[in-house]
């Protein structure tokens, strides 16, 4: 099992709810049951009130923000709603020219099979393990970000893609508000065929634009060593997508696979196989 122990405590993001500057009395109170959800408070949206000067003048991290589009959430960074981003190219790559993907070649999935995304995000990546294993399968996303997970949850269920198939996929994908570690104590063992992490979002390569929004939400809790042991548990068959091979290594990787040159490499955890 984990030792909690070895994972460092956490500082979760402060925020509080408002709405857009033209809210009505709907939207009014859907950020007021928001705000009721998250425990946090509830800012009405004074008249000429910007939401920078409102991240100013409360000092929290981040807004969750009602608008007649649904939620977007504005941080220093700026501002965000829910969408898949560069998964959508992704998959319209994968199911419409049979093209390969880095990550579903990592995976190695089959129709039917059982995916536990550990670092759910925007559920991209999700997405594309979604289409890999069909209506059969299962696509379990995590999210520890309180934020993340209400933009993700709610996201999944009611963002419109351009081709239907693609809004199917993206509707079987399941997200939980949980912690990795806490998470994968709670399953039995082999609940599931693949476990995935994703923790290059604290770590990025390149600055993207349309990720910067999201950068103060992040979880902060590190992979560990620990980690990947209970997720062998929970599957035989566990991927982490870094940087490097040397760090990769690290834990317990012995496959590697991506490309070189796009400074993203997944290393592949075999039951039996690793080096923990």
């Amino acid at each position: 099992m984990t030792d909690n122990r070895t994972r460092p405590a956490l500082t979760p993001a402060s925020f509080l709810v408002t709405t857009s500057a033209k809210a009505d009395a709907r939207l009014d109170g859907e950020a007021r049951s928001w705000a009721s959800l998250f425990g946090v408070p509830y800012v009405p949206r004074g008249k000429g009130v910007t939401l920078p000067s409102l991240l100013a003048k409360t000092g929290v991290d981040a807004l969750l923000v009602a608008t007649e589009t649904g939620p977007r959430v504005h941080t220093a960074e700026g501002t965000l709603f829910y969408h898949p981003g560069l998964g959508t190219v992704r998959w319209q790559r994968v199911a419409l020219r049979g093209e390969k993907d880095n990550f579903l070649e990592a995976m190695d999935l089959r129709p039917g099979q059982r995916v536990l995304d550990c670092t759910v995000g925007l559920a991209a990546d999700a997405l594309l393990a979604s289409h890999a294993v069909g209506p059969g399968g299962e696509v379990t996303g995590l999210e520890a970000s309180p934020l993340l997970w209400f933009l993700s949850s709610r996201g999944v269920q009611t963002y419109v893609g351009k081709f239907p198939a693609l809004t199917e996929d993206l509707r079987r994908v399941t997200i939980h508000r949980a912690e990795a570690a806490d998470y994968l104590q709670s399953l039995p063992a082999d609940r599931y065929d693949v476990v995935y992490f994703d923790p290059m979002f604290r770590h990025p390569v390149r600055r993207s634009s349309a990720m910067q929004p999201l950068r103060p939400l992040a979880y902060g809790g590190a992979l560990t060593r620990e980690v990947v042991r209970e997720a062998l548990r929970v599957a035989p068959r566990v991927v982490v997508k870094e940087r490097t091979e040397a760090i990769l290594r690290e834990f317990g990787c012995r496959r590697f696979t991506g490309s070189r040159y796009s400074g993203v490499r997944f290393g592949i955890v075999l039951r039996g196989e690793e080096s923990l």
